[in-house]
């Protein structure tokens, strides 16, 4: 942009370098318009893996660096996060799309690493290196029996690495932000240490309806259930509890509560990069100083270089623009606020002179006035003088003007 972002406060202290079992960097670099996969270091995979790499590139076919007519690749943006210059993915249409949030957090780790020429890179090119990726993840420290376990969920987690171009089959529990029923799908999440989090939690104080919903249907599934199987029960206590429910469901129908932010912020670890499900849709979330923040990745901010995250605060959307590291952003001024403040500026310096030489000039008029007052003699001596001088006056001649005698009335006025 050719204007200057204004950002406020000071940089945060660096992101903390996150658990991870892997020793190795997934780098991309590009030659010629095409993409060549490398790795720092030479570990192997087992035989085992071996075979799961075969299959997965027999599924998965090399695309090209080049878009795709249908769309289907994300630009790159590079961002200042972590007193370093990084990549993220943009989203290209407005989807669920795990994978892209997932990719990020790998991005802002460090652990997959993007050739700064490459502007955009195909959906299809990610989910390939997210499979090397998990392909190479250390397994030395495993016992056998571990490793069998550890192999095993490989494969069930590149068996749904498609799933994540479109969304994943999550089912939220209302009595915690962490709470999820786990499924297939949560294995890609374990693997790669990153966790999942929602807000859509219940207030403890509200007692009757977390009793109600904690009861048997601690899950959304089974709070939708409930709700259909209820809302016409002779019963009218059952029917209450559905009424009940609705109206919860509706009341905060964007998937987070008041409650949820609070104990999110509780659960979160300061600097932690997560995926953050809300309105069934994922999103990278960085906890920085108490401060909970999604990353902005719509494509529409691609030259908003300082728009990385926006704060999340309230179940409103009532949210800021901050940085890479946490400084609220400031809409720039345009050329024509810019020439109107100048002129303002301009003004306010022309009258605080005007103002100025004003002053001054009353402190001079001030000055002479206390002067001439020195003149002045006393009333009461200037009263008896006259008097005395009046009585003399009539045995004494008129002076002429030439004898000086209207000198004196001269300087009194």
């Amino acid at each position: 942009m050719s204007n200057t972002e204004l950002l406020s406060a000071q940089p945060t202290e660096k992101v903390d370098e996150l658990t991870c079992s892997n020793t190795e960097n997934v780098i991309v670099s590009s030659d010629q318009d095409k993409l060549k996969l490398t790795t720092d270091g030479s570990n192997e995979c087992s035989k085992d893996m071996a075979d799961v790499d075969s299959q997965l590139k027999k599924s998965i076919s090399e695309p090209d660096t080049k878009p795709s007519k249908d769309n289907d690749f994300h630009l790159i943006k590079w961002i200042e996060f972590n007193f370093e210059r990084l990549p993220i993915l943009l989203q290209n249409v407005n989807g669920p799309c795990p994978l892209l949030a997932i990719f990020n957090i790998l991005l802002l780790r460090k652990r997959i690493v993007l050739n700064p020429d490459i502007d955009a890179i195909t959906t299809e090119r990610v989910i390939t290196l997210l499979a090397d990726y998990i392909l190479e993840l250390d397994q030395s420290k495993l016992s056998d029996e571990e490793r069998a376990n550890y192999e095993h969920n490989v494969q069930d987690a590149l068996a749904v690495l498609e799933k994540l171009k479109t969304g994943l089959d999550v089912n939220l529990k209302f009595d915690g932000v962490d709470q999820f029923e786990y499924t297939r799908e949560c294995i890609v999440f374990d693997l790669l240490n990153i966790q999942l989090f929602h807000g859509w939690v219940i207030d403890p104080q509200d007692t009757e309806l977390r009793t109600i919903v904690t009861t048997d249907a601690a899950s959304y599934n089974q709070l939708i259930e409930k709700v259909i199987r209820q809302r016409h029960s002779e019963r009218e206590e059952l029917v209450r509890e559905s009424l009940l429910i609705e109206q919860f469901l509706d009341e905060y129908r964007s998937q987070l509560t008041h409650y949820g932010i609070l104990q999110l912020n509780q659960t979160m670890r300061d600097n932690q990069l997560a995926v953050f499900f809300r309105n069934n849709h994922f999103s990278t979330i960085w906890k920085n100083r108490k401060q909970l923040l999604v990353l902005v990745s719509d494509q529409g901010y691609l030259e908003h270089k300082s728009i990385v995250f926006e704060t999340l605060t309230d179940v409103d959307n009532d949210t800021l623009f901050t940085d890479g590291y946490g400084r609220t952003w400031q809409k720039p001024e345009t050329t024509d606020s810019s020439r109107d403040r100048d002129l303002a500026l301009a003004l306010h310096d022309e009258e605080e002179r005007l103002y100025q030489q004003a002053q001054l000039q009353q402190q001079r008029e001030q000055q002479q006035q206390q002067q001439q007052l020195q003149y002045i003699p006393n009333p009461s001596q200037s009263a008896h003088s006259s008097t005395g001088q009046s009585r003399k006056s009539k045995n004494k001649p008129k002076r002429s003007p030439q004898d000086g005698g209207d000198k004196e009335l001269c300087n009194i006025s």
